[in-house]
């Protein structure tokens, strides 16, 4: 009965572990690469007057891994900032 019960909890713990692992690529693939490359895109090129990124708005795809990153981070601190902004202003801080 005891392996039973200990099969049981091994495939929990292994779909548990499945489930955070697709959570956490979807929230990498989908917020940091995509999202954040379209917000810190548009900033990027007023910042260097239209010369960085090289790649269209479309194409963070083919961009450098270095400046996909940047741009990203870019946009993740400008999606921060809007954020504590708007919660400071509400007066929730």
């Amino acid at each position: 009965m005891e392996e039973v019960v200990e099969g049981f909890f091994k495939v929990f713990l292994r779909l548990i572990g499945v489930v955070i692992r697709a959570l956490l690529w979807l929230i990498w693939e989908m917020f940091f690469e995509v999202i954040a490359w379209y917000v810190g895109w548009p900033i990027c090129r007023i910042l260097s007057l239209g010369h960085h990124p090289e790649e269209s708005i479309n194409e963070h795809e083919q961009a450098s891994s270095f400046q996909q990153f940047m741009v990203s981070v870019v946009g993740l601190l400008f999606l921060i900032g809007s954020a504590t902004l708007i919660a400071w202003y509400a007066g929730e801080i």
